[in-house]
C-alpha cells in the first residue's frame, strides 16, 4: 500500500515543531556569535537572559517577545536565528534614540515641574515615576518616547554616575508594598548586573 503524503501544511507544523525542540541549542549558538551567553532565567513562561535583554519563549505558539524592563520590544517566530536579529535591532535602537545625561536631566527636570503643577504639590514632592516617562518625552521634544526607552535612559543616568542636576539630586523610591502589582504606576530599572527592581516614585531635592 502506498504511503500517504503529508500535507504541506502538515509537512510545515512538523519543522516548526522541531525548531522549537532545537530552540535552546540553537539559541546557544547564535547568541555565542554575538558574544552572548543565554541563561535561563524562569521555565514558565520560559525565559532566557540575553545580556540587558530577555527573550520570553511560547514554544506552542512558536513565538518569542525580546524585552527590556520587562517591556516588549521586538517579537520574532521561535527560531533563534530570527530572536537574535530582532534583539540586535531592538537593543540598537534603544541605544540609538537614548537622551544622553546632559539631555535627559534637563528633560527631567522639566517633566518633574510639570508633574508637580499638574498636581498642586510644592517642589520636592515625591510623584508617580511612571507618569513622568510621557512627560520626559515632551519636554525632550520627542513624538515618542516608550516606557522601556525610559528605563534604558535612567539605567544610562545611574550607570554614568550623573544623579545631580542644578543643584539638586535624582532620587528613586524603590516600589514597596503592593505597588509592584500596579505594574503601570511602577517602572523597572535594571542594574550594572543585569538584575533590577521596581521603582515607584522620582523627585528631585537640594543637595
Amino acid at each position: 500500500m502506498a504511503r500517504a503524503r503529508s500535507s504541506p501544511d502538515e509537512s510545515g507544523v512538523r519543522r516548526a515543531a522541531r525548531s522549537t525542540v532545537r530552540f535552546p541549542v540553537e539559541l546557544r549558538r547564535v547568541a555565542g556569535e554575538h558574544g552572548v551567553a543565554p541563561r535561563l532565567v524562569a521555565d514558565s513562561p520560559e525565559e532566557w537572559r540575553l545580556g540587558p535583554a530577555t527573550v520570553v519563549v511560547d514554544r506552542r505558539r512558536g513565538t518569542a517577545q525580546v524585552r527590556y524592563a520587562r517591556e516588549t520590544i521586538a517579537r520574532a517566530g521561535c527560531d533563534a536565528e530570527e530572536v537574535m536579529s530582532a534583539w540586535r535591532r531592538a537593543l540598537d535602537r534603544l541605544a540609538r534614540d537614548s537622551l544622553a545625561p546632559d539631555a535627559l536631566l534637563p528633560a527631567l527636570a522639566g517633566a518633574y515641574a510639570e508633574v508637580l503643577a499638574d498636581g498642586g504639590a510644592p517642589d520636592g514632592t515625591r510623584v508617580v515615576l511612571a507618569e513622568m516617562v510621557a512627560a520626559v518625552g515632551r519636554a525632550a521634544g520627542r513624538r515618542t518616547y516608550s516606557r522601556a526607552q525610559f528605563a534604558w535612559d535612567i539605567a544610562r543616568l545611574r550607570r554614568e554616575r550623573r544623579l545631580q542636576h542644578d543643584g539638586r539630586r535624582v532620587l528613586l523610591d524603590v516600589a514597596t508594598g503592593a505597588a509592584p502589582v500596579q505594574r503601570r504606576r511602577v517602572v523597572w530599572i535594571e542594574d550594572e548586573s543585569g538584575a533590577g527592581q521596581y521603582y515607584g516614585s522620582f523627585r528631585l531635592v537640594a543637595r
